[in-house]
């Protein structure tokens, strides 16, 4: 646990701070010029003596195999390598870190996919000795998502945002009862301005 030292008026106050492994999910193309907001948000995370783990998810593949679709509710349902090596950093994380292009309103397909092949029973929920469906991410006490988007807020909300609503809600779900989120668009192709919120955003994390 680390300490921040902040300014109150007369007096200087010194609170604990929790220092996170944050699995930073880049959805972003190597080429794509809004890749700098990724950057600009590990840099952030270090700032704040966070750890970073960095999984780039462009060219992951977001098909589920039939051998996959056959084992989700098997006792074994992470059966390809890809997905076991993310599911072991997801289970060593405190924090989700989503960076990535809107698109339609939802995630960038290798992003959807790629929730669609990890987020299996076991990993992100369990059922209890009920066959109640629990919370498997226990251990994620943060989430949050950083996206850069050609759309404005008011279409965002009546299209009521998939993006949104899957990193900021659904998810939230299945992590701890405490969890916090932190949600952050800003508009495309991105600037200082933009940059400056997402930097404020995850300052406070």
């Amino acid at each position: 646990m680390a300490a921040a030292t902040i300014q109150y008026r007369d007096q200087t106050v010194t609170r604990p701070v929790r220092v996170m492994r944050v699995l930073l999910l880049d959805g972003y193309s190597p080429d794509d010029a809004d890749h700098r907001v990724v950057v600009e948000a590990v840099e952030e995370l270090h700032a704040g003596r966070h750890e970073v783990d960095l999984l780039a998810v462009h060219g992951f593949n977001p098909v589920m195999s039939a051998a996959e679709r056959a084992a989700y509710h098997s006792d074994q349902p992470v059966i390809s390598e890809d997905v076991r090596d993310s599911a072991t950093r997801l289970q060593a994380a405190d924090a989700l870190l989503f960076c990535y292009p809107t698109m339609a309103f939802n995630v960038p397909a290798s992003l959807k996919g790629w929730l669609e092949r990890v987020m299996v029973p076991g990993v992100a929920f369990v059922f209890d000795h009920e066959h109640r469906v629990r919370p498997g991410m226990q251990n994620i006490r943060r989430i949050g998502a950083v996206t850069t988007s050609p759309h404005s807020r008011v279409a965002r909300t009546r299209a009521r945002d998939a993006g949104k609503r899957t990193t900021a809600r659904t998810l939230r779900l299945s992590a701890h009862k405490r969890c916090r989120t932190t949600f952050v668009s800003v508009p495309t192709p991105v600037d200082d301005n933009g940059i400056a919120r997402i930097r404020k955003a995850l300052h406070r994390w």
